[in-house]
């Protein structure tokens, strides 16, 4: 800059006529460095001389406090470098946006981005009080606005940051500046992405973050601000790493659109904010400090929370069963969804709200299996099918057991029968015999009595029947037999016993074909009324008990017995005579 704030002292002329005519050799040469950097009033940096070797007339840095305010407490940058200071400026508009900017130095238009990358100095690293970093952006905006001779390694460009009050670190600091600016300047994209873009309630969702230049280069180090809205009210900061990337959660608490918006504030300016002077001979000035924003939206579909159920499907030998049919029913019994087991035995119902539900069996599937009974399932939000299996076993159809018992001899049905049906056992040698008794059952008055049995094998599973009580008038026979219950077969076992031997009555003898004629006894002369005897008996005798009558009681039976056999005899003797004649 020209601008003269001043007044020249001969030492200075010294000092500018010596680095005047170096310069018209060698474009520029540094002056022996002194104990320390000079700062200057007029903001931070430092004084140096003009571009026509005036010593102190010249200033490298910032225009503004701790100096005069050209904008409150921003600090400004020089923009003309060959046009009078502010001080001359006469007032300085408010600050506006440009496009599109002519060298006042090399009547050059300069380019669209390098535009953006003096933004991005000036906006990153312009607002400072540091002399060496107020000069470095000083050096920097020379390079891309003014160009020519005043480009960091322009001849007035070296010279500049050449001088011994400046601090040698200013000049490394340029150069990083314009290095990143080349890198990071924007514009800048910022671009959310959601993990899923479809969930349900109560899930987490990740939303991935990342910002980048507009020519895709990652912007690290910056500081995002997200919200969620619609499902809840989720909100949080993030920075992005090195990659320029980053990551947040939140969880849809309801269904509906969760809508993600994302804010990047404090970005590097991506253009020029201008001061322009009332005095057109003056420098237009740059603000410092300017920042942009870049933001996104992204949306998220919430369904009602949802969870699921797998249901895994075996038989009794772990066979796995294809084609079980299942239905499950809602708390109101009606049907929200239904399928069959596949290849893998597998049914799967996802996507189902959160609840408990009744799991009913329709169809095993299989002619030899039965169903399982109807069950309570839960289901949590959150929890896929493939989170979530049961295991469910079909059992194998029960067997119809009908058991006969029959008389031995004659075929004919026993009712009253006790028969114990026993499970199959084998021993160390593998031979089967009857164990424990699983059911007993008595015939009925067909002879038979039924009863389900379990199978535990496709196969068949082994019992034993053993009579345990004969029925009347038969002898128990305890022999086991051993049969075969197959998956959803009749078995009919046929048991027969003897009957109970019995001993034979003893014959009485025969009776006569006529019976004899006992022939009439003779009457004998006795008195019609016998004597009555005395009430009294006499003195002196015992008393009658019977004894005395026994004479006449034998004597009577003598004269029928005798008189019988005379009446045979001669029954004989005529019908002898009769033959004979």
């Amino acid at each position: 800059m020209r601008t003269r704030f001043a007044r020249r002292t001969p030492g200075m002329a010294l000092a500018v006529a010596t680095v005047a005519g170096v310069a018209g050799t060698l474009a520029w040469s540094p002056l022996p460095a002194q104990a320390a950097p000079a700062a200057t009033d007029l903001g931070p940096g430092y004084t140096i001389p003009d571009s026509d070797g005036n010593a102190g007339t010249s200033h490298i840095g910032a225009y503004g406090p701790p100096g005069p305010a050209v904008h409150g407490e921003a600090e400004t940058y020089c923009a003309d470098p060959e046009r009078k200071g502010p001080a001359d400026a006469g007032g300085y508009s408010a600050p506006r946006p440009v496009t599109s900017w002519t060298s006042s130095v090399t009547g050059e238009a300069v380019p669209t981005e390098r535009l953006a990358q003096a933004a991005y100095v000036i906006g990153k690293y312009g607002q400072t009080r540091d002399n060496a970093q107020a000069a470095a952006v000083d050096a920097v905006v020379y390079e891309y606005l003014a160009g020519g001779t005043y480009a960091l390694n322009g001849a007035r460009g070296k010279q500049r940051l050449a001088y011994p009050v400046v601090s040698p670190t200013a000049r490394t600091l340029a150069q990083g500046y314009i290095a990143e600016a080349q890198r990071l300047a924007g514009p800048y994209t910022l671009t959310i992405t959601p993990s899923v873009k479809t969930t349900t309630a109560g899930t987490k969702v990740t939303v991935a973050v990342k910002v980048t230049t507009s020519a895709g280069s990652p912007v690290p180090k910056v500081t995002v601000a997200l919200a969620e809205s619609g499902s809840g009210t989720a909100s949080g900061r993030i920075s992005t790493d090195s990659t320029g990337t980053a990551s947040w959660s939140f969880t849809a608490k309801t269904a509906g659109t969760a809508s993600v918006t994302a804010t990047a504030d404090g970005l590097p300016a991506t253009g020029l904010q201008v001061l322009a002077p009332k005095n057109p001979t003056a420098q237009r000035m740059l603000l410092a400090g300017g920042t942009t924003s870049a933001k996104d939206l992204a949306t998220v579909t919430v369904n009602e929370a949802t969870g699921g159920v797998a249901i895994r499907k075996k038989d009794p030998e772990g066979t796995r069963m294809v084609g079980a049919a299942f239905q499950l029913l809602d708390k109101d019994g009606q049907k929200v969804a239904e399928g069959k087991t596949d290849a893998q035995g597998v049914l799967a119902f996802d996507r189902l709200p959160a609840g408990t539900y009744r799991l009913r069996e329709t169809s095993s599937g299989s002619p030899v299996h039965d169903l399982v009974p109807e069950q309570t399932v839960t289901i949590t939000t959150g929890r896929t099918a493939q989170a979530n299996p049961i295991d469910l076993v079909d059992p194998f159809k029960k067997a119809d057991l009908s058991v006969q018992k029959l008389d031995k001899n004659t075929g004919k049905a026993l009712a009253g029968a006790v028969i114990a049906i026993r499970a199959d056992e084998t021993d160390k040698t593998g031979k089967h015999t009857s164990g424990k008794i699983v059911t007993t059952l008595t015939t009925g008055t067909n002879g038979t009595a039924e009863a389900d049995l379990d199978v535990t094998l496709k196969a068949g599973t082994r019992y034993w029947a053993a009579e345990t009580k004969a029925p009347d008038g038969y002898q128990l026979d305890t022999t086991p037999v051993a049969f075969t219950a197959k998956p959803g077969a009749e078995v009919t076992v046929t048991l027969a016993d003897q009957p109970t031997p019995t001993v034979p009555p003893t014959t009485p003898p025969p009776s006569p074909s006529t019976p004899p004629t006992t022939p009439p006894v003779p009457p004998t002369a006795h008195p019609s009324t016998p004597p009555a005897p005395p009430s009294t008996p006499p003195a002196d005798s015992l008393a009658h008990t019977g004894a005395d009558t026994t004479p006449w009681l034998i004597a009577g039976a003598t004269a029928l017995l005798t008189g019988g056999c005379g009446l045979y005899l001669f029954s004989r003797r005529r019908r002898t005579s009769d033959t004979t004649s």
